[in-house]
């Protein structure tokens, strides 16, 4: 504590990046009270910096609403570096892009800062059936009702298909902001186990017999968090099934576009001709998460049923974002950021995989997503994820437990992995750290990996 740091010039050229940028990080820095600023004498490591409290408040649970709430603490831990949570790096956010936009709004600043449509911007709703039907799904402008992202989406959803004590169907794991939404509402999960290929269609055919689910929540398109495909096949049979009982489908495709193994496959909802799927997305994964942009593609009346909910919920969204966006999209902007950034991620999911080869012990499986945010890792039986995170935390890096991806507790012999927020340099320097951390646990390793050194250890 009390070392000085460089100026924010030498700081710049020495990482590589811009003055705005170094200058932004020590603002975070300095507003978190890691680092301190003397008139005259330069800035320094603050003497009252404790980066052990900050850790030590958080993973301690694997909870969704824990895991959920250590994610805003995780990211203000300046020492740690996060593959926690499935958010695009922010180093390569279209940021001054949709700034441009925002500025080219201005002019129509009176009319965007009123209250708008509930069902959304009629120019966002417009771009996005131009972008639904890239992902084989036709819908026009009317038939879409924009939300505050993907959550509200399953919010409204579940608000108009259940009541407390129903039954829901999802995947074995699945996404934690789901299992929370349907806690909140007291509706059941049951859940269904994965294959290769996707959902265990004879193990869901007995849920539906068994239950009689209000629907079934699925990610076909490099499902989160494990990063699979639902083969074609498995999908043509689950819209078969779901006719066969009147099953109404939820597809969540909100990292469709992110595909990295050849041309992203269409949507569940391209194939579906009975109109028993409702189709969600959003621009969280593809663009900025803050932006709180998703939207929804349901049959009438459901349509109707979503967009009173949405009205008594919040009545609407920001139209001044929603038309920012709605021109991000039509420019081209969108599609130009996509190109930039995939093959990045790209990159970043093959180091990964392959530091995984390399250094992984015996017994650590993992999978081979190839699309989205997410690896999938199994542990060797009776080495506990938990233990496994918060040993890893102590020394600098961020996984979540499998644990909040179910929804009973189980095994826990997962985590996920979340790589596409960080270099290539820190996701090697993370699976070293990783692999060391599961052969102590398993009696394997015969060296002591210590902790990071901004890390007082107990």
């Amino acid at each position: 504590m009390g070392a000085k740091l460089p100026p924010i010039r030498q700081m710049a050229e020495q990482l590589g990046v811009t003055r705005l940028t170094a200058q932004t990080a020590y603002d975070e820095l300095r507003a978190q009270g890691w680092i301190e600023t003397v008139i005259g004498k330069g800035t320094f490591v603050a003497r009252t910096a404790r980066p052990e409290a900050l850790i030590d408040s958080v993973g301690h649970s694997s909870t969704p609403d824990s895991v959920l709430d250590d994610q805003p603490k995780i990211n203000q831990i300046a020492i740690v570096r996060s593959f926690a949570y499935a958010e695009p790096d922010p180093e390569l956010f279209p940021a001054g892009e949709f700034w441009g936009e925002l500025h080219r709004l201005r002019a129509e600043s009176a009319a965007l800062l009123r209250y708008s449509w509930p069902q959304g911007d009629p120019a966002l709703r417009t771009a996005l059936a131009d972008l639904l039907r890239e992902r084989g799904v036709e819908a026009m402008p009317d038939n879409i009702l924009v939300t505050s992202g993907v959550t509200q989406g399953i919010s409204l959803i579940t608000q108009a298909l259940t009541r407390p004590g129903d039954v829901v169907v999802v995947e074995r794991p699945t996404h934690l902001g789901l299992i929370n939404s349907l806690r909140t509402y007291h509706v059941r999960a049951v859940d269904v186990p994965l294959d290769e290929h996707g959902p265990r269609l004879d193990e869901l055919e007995r849920i539906i017999v068994q239950y009689r689910p209000r629907f079934f929540h699925t990610v076909p398109n490099f499902h989160h968090p494990t990063g699979t495909l639902m083969s074609p096949e498995r999908r043509r049979a689950l819209l078969a099934l779901a006719r066969r009982y009147s099953l109404i489908l939820v597809e969540d495709d909100s990292s469709g576009q992110l595909a990295y193994d050849g041309d992203p496959a269409p949507a569940l909802k391209s194939l579906d001709e009975a109109e028993q799927v409702i189709y969600i997305s959003s621009m969280s994964k593809v663009m900025m998460p803050g932006l709180r942009v998703g939207y929804v593609v349901a049959p009438e009346p459901l349509h109707r049923q979503l967009v009173s909910l949405r009205r008594a919920a919040d009545f609407c969204g920001p139209p001044f974002v929603q038309r920012a966006v709605a021109n991000f999209i039509q420019s081209g902007a969108l599609r130009r950021h996509l190109r930039r950034v995939i093959p990045i991620y790209r990159e970043r999911r093959d180091r990964l995989l392959r530091d995984l080869r390399w250094h992984m012990p015996p017994g650590v499986t993992w999978t081979h997503p190839r699309g989205g945010f997410a690896c999938w890792v199994t542990l060797p039986p009776g080495i506990d994820a938990t233990v496994v995170s918060r040993e890893v935390l102590r020394r600098g890096f961020a996984f979540t437990p499998g644990d909040a991806f179910l929804v009973a507790p189980g095994s826990n012999d997962h985590l996920r992995i979340c790589f596409v927020s960080q270099p290539e340099r820190v996701i090697s320097e993370a699976v070293v750290v990783l692999s060391r951390v599961i052969e102590a646990q398993t009696g394997e390793g015969d060296y002591w990996m210590p902790p990071h050194p901004d890390v007082p250890q107990e």
